[in-house]
């Protein structure tokens, strides 16, 4: 547990990362879109502050949640993520868990037609359990703290543009966004910032495949500590394959791969892992 020391306060912050489509379309009015999702992982491989690998033990965390959409005018959208459950644990404590962080956004479309843009406003309430400490398997005396929220009231700000090439079944995005964050108790955070594309092609009648690229980094100052459960200086580059097959008429099934590096933004207090994620869906179009 000495390694804990350089990650006090690790990971349920890295899965409110979006992995959701980041576009510039907006929902027909009445139409809606909800997804029921599971993804887990386990990685050694610990990031500091600086970039530096350090070796510890196993971390693992597995989170159901619910994406949802549904269309208020064919200009207006409003979307929600709902951490239902989050697991935390190393292979050296117990296994902790609890509700997550909602977040809430408004979806806006500026133009439509051929490049469609959106602004989207999304504050996160910090609804997590705030602290929530995992004790060492051989020193009950030894606690650690994963908590499954933040702890703290923040909002993004999203650009995003689309295109639709068809007849072709190809479509790409592109998104720029902006975090604002406020504070933890009297821990000022550091703001962040993320962009990323996407591409997705039908190969088939019902099958949709998609591959994004994204980066985050930290602006402002940067934190004294490696506090990357809260997401303060996170940073990475980001890369993940994925897909949705159609089954009838509203329903669909989905698999996603994610995984964090340093080929474009250097990873910084993160776990260096690969994410699998599958989920049910249920759609009005």
């Amino acid at each position: 547990m000495k390694n804990h020391i350089y990650i006090f306060l690790t990971l349920s912050i890295f899965f409110s990362i979006n992995t959701n489509a980041q576009s510039g379309w907006t929902k027909a009015k009445n139409t809606y879109f909800l997804k029921l999702e599971y993804s887990s992982y386990k990685s050694t491989d610990f990031r500091n502050n600086i970039g530096t690998s350090l070796k510890t033990s196993e971390f693992s965390q597995n989170a159901t949640s619910i994406y949802a959409e549904y269309g208020i005018s064919d200009r207006l959208t409003a979307i929600s993520s709902i951490p239902l459950y989050k697991q935390n644990s190393y292979e050296t404590t117990n296994k902790v868990s609890g509700f997550g962080d909602i977040r809430l956004e408004l979806k806006y479309a500026l133009l439509k037609d051929k490049f469609p843009l959106s602004i989207a406003i999304a504050p996160e309430i910090p609804s997590g359990k705030k602290d929530l400490f995992a004790v060492n398997k051989n020193n009950p005396l030894e606690i650690i703290n994963l908590p499954t929220g933040d702890g703290e009231f923040n909002i993004w700000t999203t650009l995003a543009v689309s295109h639709s090439f068809s007849p072709l079944n190809l479509y790409a995005s592109a998104y720029s966004a902006f975090n604002y964050r406020t504070k933890y108790k009297e821990r000022d955070f550091q703001n962040q910032y993320q962009a990323g594309v996407e591409v997705g092609y039908k190969f088939i009648d019902k099958l949709w495949v998609n591959t994004k690229l994204s980066i985050q980094t930290g602006i402002g100052k940067n934190p004294e500590i490696a506090d990357f459960i809260r997401g303060d200086g996170t940073s990475y580059t980001g890369v993940s394959l994925g897909g949705m097959y159609e089954v009838g008429k509203h329903f669909g099934i989905t698999a996603q791969y994610f995984n964090s590096n340093s080929a474009i933004v250097k990873a910084k207090n993160i776990y260096a892992n690969n994410i699998l994620s599958f989920g049910i869906v249920y759609q009005k179009k």
